[in-house]
């Protein structure tokens, strides 16, 4: 029977150091490296939205504060665009900061991910909600979006517990993700029956890794907050240490393949490929990009 709940909020960690993208995460978080003329976060908002996601916690840390500037009300800024009879801009600029609701919440120490999560169970509360990574951009592009496929799984199924996201990956792939045990069922939605942190090639047969994009219910913070650091890669507590531990203990998870254009911009090729792809894509600069690119025979 369907379930009648509102799935209507999405945790978004952003306070890690971003060493990946370094140098320009020095001085900016790399939320906010642009893709042609949006930073990633807003595209990761945006989607979550399209998914009736009304309100988007993040979680900050004490050089965050470009984020909290991005999705605020800039009032100077919108009466010179208004002066200057810029009405399309000043559109945009407003439309960014009522897409939702937000709310920002401060991680004052780098424990792991799971312990940012753990940081917004005051606002949670009691109903299932939504978690994605602030560094992993996913484009619909026409199909469903990501968190809607999450909500319409969990929604859809009786028992269901979590809902993962997860992708195809390659040997190579068994040493970044964590790989996902699955099973056929009726429904044809995959149960998940094991998750492995990196367990390498050898190790596992599947090829199915989980990516950016959970649905859980709140019962993950008590298992967060039987987490071990000692016992995760790292020293830090991890979020797919309690999903698996969940899933031990006979919580049912499924996972979803993911429909779209995923975006690492923490990672610099895939970030490089994807502020390519869109800006070819874009009608005011594609065109013009694409002549660039042939007269002076760049590829």
């Amino acid at each position: 029977m369907k379930k009648r709940l509102s799935i209507d909020t999405v945790v978004i960690p952003v306070a890690g150091y971003g060493t990946r993208a370094l140098p320009f995460t020095k001085a900016l978080p790399k939320v906010m490296l642009p893709l042609v003329d949006k930073p990633g976060i807003q595209y990761i908002v945006e989607e979550a939205v399209k998914s009736g996601i009304k309100q988007v916690i993040f979680v900050t840390s004490s050089n965050q504060h470009s984020i909290e500037d991005h999705f605020d009300n800039y009032f100077e800024l919108e009466e010179k665009l208004k002066a200057a009879g810029k009405t399309e801009i000043l559109k945009e600029i407003r439309k960014v900061s009522d897409l939702a609701e937000f709310v920002y919440v401060r991680q004052k120490e780098q424990l792991g991910n799971a312990h940012a999560v753990a940081l917004t169970k005051r606002l949670v509360k009691d109903q299932p909600f939504c978690v994605q990574w602030g560094d992993g951009v996913v484009l619909s592009n026409g199909s469903t979006p990501l968190l809607q496929q999450l909500k319409d799984a969990y929604l859809n199924t009786d028992n269901c517990d979590i809902v993962l996201a997860s992708i195809e990956t390659d040997d190579e792939g068994t040493n970044k993700y964590a790989i996902l045990e699955v099973e056929p069922t009726p429904n044809g939605l995959e149960k998940v029956v094991a998750i492995n942190e990196k367990p390498g090639p050898k190790k596992t047969k599947s090829r199915i890794a989980s990516t950016n994009g959970y649905l859980l219910t709140p019962k993950v913070f008590d298992y967060i907050a039987k987490l071990n650091p000692k016992g995760s890669a790292g020293g830090e507590l991890v979020l797919a240490d309690a999903i698996k531990a969940m899933i031990d203990d006979g919580y049912n998870a499924y996972t979803v393949r993911v429909a779209g254009r995923a975006i690492d911009i923490g990672n610099k090729t895939e970030y490089a490929k994807g502020f390519v792809e869109l800006a070819l894509a874009h009608p005011e600069i594609g065109p013009s990009l694409k002549k660039h690119i042939k007269d002076n025979n760049l590829i």
